[in-house]
């Protein structure tokens, strides 16, 4: 399951999203990243790791893959 269907984004926020279409299983490797259905842009990659390590998506599969 990608995270934008996880996150149920919509749409737009998905298609605005850098890790929209290749990374939408490792989403905590793209910095940019369009988090919390597009409310949050995570710019830096220690922005990314602080938000990441909270999100319900990453807690579920990152050590998955």
């Amino acid at each position: 399951m990608n995270c934008w269907e996880f996150m149920r984004c919509p749409g737009e926020v998905q298609a605005n999203c850098p890790a929209y279409p290749e990374h939408g299983l490792d989403c905590w490797k793209v910095t940019g990243t369009k988090c919390a259905l597009g409310k949050y842009v995570m710019a830096s990659i220690s922005e990314k790791i602080e938000y990441c390590r909270r999100c319900d998506f990453y807690q579920r599969f990152a050590n998955k893959f």
